[in-house]
């Protein structure tokens, strides 16, 4: 049986790209839309309790180009902490330096009727 979900919203409430707070179920949540996929963490990073939905959304760099330009790979997957730069995997939560360790919590997200439900447990 699928559980009916926390309606976090409509779909086009979350602009591409962006980074947004959400309040579901007593938690601070916060959710980044990139393309047709929604991710969902927990908005407290676990270094020091920054609020990740001040952060930003970025790639990880794979290479230097010409010029000394980076060059991203996995762009618009990787949230940044506002504070002191730790950085997550959107999919996972996991912290890109120490993921076993550092880690935000994820949570699985559907889309239904053009709405966005998150399942809580």
């Amino acid at each position: 049986m699928v559980s009916k979900g926390v309606d976090l919203g409509a779909v086009e409430a979350f602009a591409d790209g962006a980074v947004q707070r959400v309040e579901a179920g007593g938690r601070g949540l916060v959710v980044v839309r990139h393309g047709d996929v929604f991710y969902v963490l927990r908005d407290i990073c676990p270094h020091q309790g920054a609020r990740l939905s001040d952060g930003q959304v970025t790639g990880q760099v794979a290479e230097c180009g010409l010029g000394g330009e980076a060059v991203l790979e996995r762009d618009g997957e990787i949230l940044v902490c506002p504070w002191h730069g730790w950085q997550f995997d959107l999919c996972t939560g996991r912290s890109l330096v120490d993921g076993e360790k550092n880690r935000v919590r994820s949570y699985p997200v559907r889309i239904a009727a053009g709405r966005v439900l998150l399942e809580l447990d």
